[in-house]
This record gives C-alpha cells, sequence and structure tokens, in this order.
C-alpha cells in the first residue's frame, strides 16, 4: 500500500507541474458572464448560495430578469452554449482486484443555455470506459419559468434535478463515488434503481416564503424506464417525489426528500432528511434515508445515512486551491440484517478554475459477516472547457 500510495502522489505532482498555468479553459456560462467558476462554485462542482440560484432561475442572473422585453437566445449573445469535460483516471486499484490505467476513462459535452426570458434548456452526451466509449444521452432537462415561484421542468434525469443543494444530486459529488444514501437500491423494487438512477418526471419548482423555501414536487417513471410507461411489467410503472429545503440562515439548511412509487406490482418507498451548513471555509452536509421495498412473501425495509465534511482553500481573490473531505456512509441490507460502513478521504488540488486533479481512498473497512471487506486508491484529473 506504501508503494502505491506513493506512486499516486507522485502522479498527482506531475500533473499539476504540466498543466498548472497552461490550461485555462473556460466554461460557456462563465464566458457568457465574464465571472470566474468560483462566483457560482465553492468547490466546483458544488454550487454556493449565487449558483443555486443561477440554476433555479434557468441560467439567468438576477439582473437578467429586470431587462425589458425578451432577451437573446443564448446562441445569439456571441457564447455558443457548449462545454465540454475530459475525465483521466491514470491510476485505480482496488484491494480485491487488477489495477487499472484509465487514462482516458470519459469525455462529456454539455449543451446548456437560454431561450428568451422563460425557456432554458440542459442535456448532457458523454462516453465512458465502461460502455466502450459509444455515446449516450446524459442528464437532460427542459425548463419554462413562470416566475421566482414556480417552473416547470421536464426531465430525464434523477428526479431530483432542480435541487441546488449538492449532497443529495450525483451531478454535484466531489469523490469517485457517489454519496451512499443515494447509491443503495435497498430491496430493488423500484426497477432495481437508486435515488440518482435516472427517470423520466416532470415537475414543478421553485421558491416561496421569501426565497427561504425550495420546493421540487414531480410525477414519473420508474428508475430507467426510458419511457416512463406504467403497468404490470417489473421494469414498468410510476412514481412521484417531492422536495423541500428550508434556508434556516444563509449558511445553514434543513430538508426533506420523499420518492414512493410502484415497479410491476411492487411498491417503493424512499424517504430522507438532510442539512447543510457552511462555516466560513468547511462545508458539513449530512442525510439519513428510510427505504421500503415491497420483495416477494413480503417487506423488505432498510435505512443508511451519510455524513461529509470538507474544507476550501482558497486564493486571496477566492478561487479554490486545495480541498480535503472526508465521507462516512452506512447503509443496510437484507431487510436490515446486513450493515456497511464505508469511509473515503479525498485531497484535490484545483489547478485552474476548471481543472482539478485528485487522489481518493475509499475503505469499505465493516462488513456483514462472509462477505470481504475491501478499500480503493484512485487517482483522477477532470479538465473543463
Amino acid at each position: 500500500m506504501r508503494i502505491q500510495t506513493g506512486l499516486a502522489l507522485s502522479i498527482l505532482a506531475v500533473a499539476g507541474i504540466t498543466l498548472t498555468g497552461t490550461a485555462q479553459a473556460v466554461p460557456s456560462f462563465a464566458a457568457k458572464y465574464e465571472k470566474n467558476c468560483s462566483y457560482c462554485h465553492n468547490a466546483w462542482p458544488q454550487l454556493n448560495n449565487k449558483g443555486r440560484k443561477f440554476k433555479e432561475r434557468g441560467y439567468r442572473l438576477k439582473e437578467d430578469l429586470k431587462i425589458e422585453g425578451k432577451t437573446a437566445p443564448y446562441y445569439e449573445a456571441g457564447n455558443f452554449p457548449i462545454s465540454g469535460l475530459v475525465i483521466s483516471r491514470p491510476y485505480d486499484k482496488t484491494d480485491n482486484g487488477d489495477r487499472m490505467v484509465r487514462a482516458v476513462h470519459g469525455v462529456a459535452l454539455f449543451i446548456a443555455g437560454t431561450m428568451g426570458k422563460n425557456v432554458s434548456v440542459f442535456t448532457q452526451i458523454e462516453a465512458e470506459d465502461e460502455a466502450g466509449f459509444a455515446p449516450e444521452v446524459g442528464s437532460t432537462a427542459l425548463s419554462y419559468r413562470f416566475n421566482n415561484e414556480a417552473t416547470l421542468q421536464m426531465t430525464w434525469s434523477q428526479a431530483n434535478w432542480a435541487d441546488g443543494y449538492g449532497f443529495l444530486g450525483n451531478h454535484f459529488r466531489l469523490t469517485r463515488g457517489s454519496v451512499g444514501v443515494i447509491d443503495q437500491n435497498f430491496g430493488g423494487a423500484d426497477n432495481g434503481g437508486n435515488l440518482r438512477s435516472k427517470r423520466q418526471n416532470v415537475a414543478v419548482t421553485g421558491r416561496v416564503a421569501d426565497d427561504k423555501l425550495f420546493y421540487n414536487i414531480g410525477l414519473g417513471g420508474v428508475a430507467d424506464n426510458v419511457e416512463g410507461i406504467s403497468g404490470n411489467d417489473p421494469g414498468n410503472g410510476t412514481s412521484m417525489n417531492a422536495r423541500v429545503a428550508f434556508d434556516v440562515k444563509k449558511n445553514i439548511m434543513v430538508g426533506g426528500y420523499i420518492l414512493d412509487g410502484e415497479a410491476g406490482n411492487m411498491n417503493f418507498n424512499r424517504m430522507a432528511i438532510d442539512t447543510q451548513a457552511d462555516l466560513k471555509n468547511i462545508r458539513v452536509q449530512a442525510a439519513y434515508v428510510m427505504a421500503e421495498d415491497d420483495v416477494t412473501g413480503g417487506t423488505d425495509k432498510n435505512n443508511a445515512f451519510s455524513i461529509q465534511a470538507y474544507n476550501v482553500m482558497k486564493t486571496k481573490k477566492g478561487m479554490p486551491t486545495w480541498v480535503q473531505l472526508v465521507r462516512l456512509d452506512n447503509y443496510e441490507r437484507n431487510d436490515g440484517t446486513h450493515e456497511y460502513n464505508e469511509l473515503t478521504l479525498n485531497v484535490t488540488h484545483y489547478l485552474a478554475q476548471n481543472i482539478k486533479a485528485y487522489i481518493e481512498y475509499w475503505d469499505r473497512f465493516d462488513t456483514p459477516t462472509g462477505i470481504d471487506k475491501d478499500n480503493r486508491l484512485t487517482l483522477q484529473l477532470y479538465v473543463g472547457l
């Protein structure tokens, strides 16, 4: 393990020397508004308060909404709404598996922007090595903003796409692995999916109560059902979801989330409570999920919780340089009879505002009798274009 750790740290150092000062690619949103990425992110891709509001307005700043008449489509504003991402994973080794060199792990294109004062779009085309680099449509959203209190949103993504707080949303993760509470199938009745699975969903979202209360209410299909078909087939079904998040203070949120549905003849339910607090340069996030699934012969009930904290070191201009992260994930399987505990440690270096490299150690240190423990060491590089 000492040799592996030393090798990964050496590669990280070389990456920093090679890329620092030579690559300053800026994603399309930052280019359009002539802002640094740190304007919306406290540690890309996690959003700060300004970034959440920008996302909720359909990728508009507050001053955009004051412009009389219709604003020009994004592509007419001189900034074509395409951003790119290249992911390299030059070192990846599990204790129970082979060492992998994924020089190019994945690539993605993001098309996102506004059409006038009301319509906004987001879509992602991605290709990863696990799928032989075959391109596929990732998260996609079409939104019509009526006002601050109500936006109609149609998505092919996780049902909680509109939420910008970051812990229950897989598209905001800072680590190789997803947060434990959204990564579990529990009893599997949701077509074998989890809280981060894509599903067809139509929702109404917005902010009320002096902008302190965020809500998202949706109706859709079950996990990975591309056509949102209802019926008795185990792969078909319907679901409803609801999310509320209340800003107790500008830097403290408490919230809840529910996903309830039926796949075939099997019912499933997920209920979560979560919180987020920003304490100077430290963000603490936590969530607890209670799951109930119909299974053959009865009901399967399991719980999970995750708690994560990360510290952001910044330059005098507020740009992130180093981020240190720790997370504990605990989850149950088999009607609560099997319990797992996992630890994630991550150190990320921001080589530029949209280029970062990290080294991550993951350890499944507590498992049921008869199931092997495991650990994993990963080096990963992201370049946003």
